[in-house]
């Protein structure tokens, strides 16, 4: 079974101004309390609300990892696998094939953005309302919501002036930001997977450019999917618990709690 919403309607140039706006909230300005990690294969959570950045050094150029004159590959392409832990978490694994456990908690994961292969990943939440990001760019990725009422979001970051995902603050924690509304040339299809197929995931979400498949994320224990609307100030979203789900339009301003803040405009 599969349902899709597409449209041909455009917005002018509202991304560039979101983009320069962004220039002004630094992504680096990560204080008060806040573990910010950069550079680690494995990186093990905290008590507190972490913000783990994979560091993206598991590759040929680490001598560490690849010897020198050893030409059997020894590294695993930039792979992070990064630990949540009892608190509000979030964990952004960036380039290879990463693998991120929110653990307890609501937390926020993403396995991108990445800019080359590999770039599949997979994404565990815990026991609280966990929120999977995937922006273009990034490739095929499974994410298991787990307990709770978990959120998919496709979108495009909003981003800082250094290419990064913009991160602002928001219920005492960091959130990244991004741009789903007024997006003619994205739309999103949902695929049932049966039982029998013996696959392990209930839907398979495929993210389309033009009407064109490109990714497809695999989910599990996820209860709604947001995808970019061709409409300014809105989104689509199913709620994948419907026996029949189907994306429908939404204000902006009227999605509620984080995720109404993570697809929030800026400015």
């Amino acid at each position: 079974m599969t349902h899709t919403y597409s449209s041909t309607t455009s917005r002018p140039g509202q991304r560039r101004i979101r983009r320069a706006l962004g220039a002004t909230l630094a992504v680096g300005a990560l204080v008060g309390g806040t573990a910010a990690t950069s550079a680690a294969l494995v990186v093990p959570g905290t008590p507190g609300k972490d913000v783990h950045i994979g560091g993206d050094d598991d590759n040929a150029d680490n001598p560490l990892i690849q010897p020198p004159g050893v030409t059997a590959k020894q590294h695993m392409e930039n792979t992070d696998v990064l630990f949540g832990r009892a608190n509000d978490d979030l964990l952004i694994g960036k380039e290879g094939d990463d693998t991120l456990l929110g653990g307890e908690q609501s937390d926020i994961l993403v396995g991108g953005p990445e800019t080359s292969l590999p770039n599949s990943d997979v994404l565990i939440g815990g026991e609280g309302r966990d929120i999977n990001i995937w922006a273009p760019g990034d490739g095929s990725d499974a994410f298991v919501g787990n307990e709770a009422w978990d959120t998919m979001i496709f979108a495009p970051f909003v981003e800082d002036a250094n290419g990064d995902p913009l991160l602002t603050r928001a219920d005492q924690r960091w959130i990244p930001r991004v741009d789903i509304d007024g997006l003619p040339a994205f739309s999103c299809t949902i695929v049932e997977v049966p039982r029998s197929a013996g696959f392990g995931f209930q839907f398979l979400v495929r993210f389309n450019v033009n009407g064109n498949p490109v990714v497809t994320v695999r989910q599990k224990d996820v209860e709604q999917v947001y995808c970019p609307s061709p409409e300014e100030d809105r989104a689509l979203v199913a709620d994948l618990t419907d026996s029949e789900p189907e994306f429908r339009r939404v204000w902006l301003d009227r999605v509620p709690g984080t995720v109404g803040k993570i697809l929030k405009p800026v400015g």
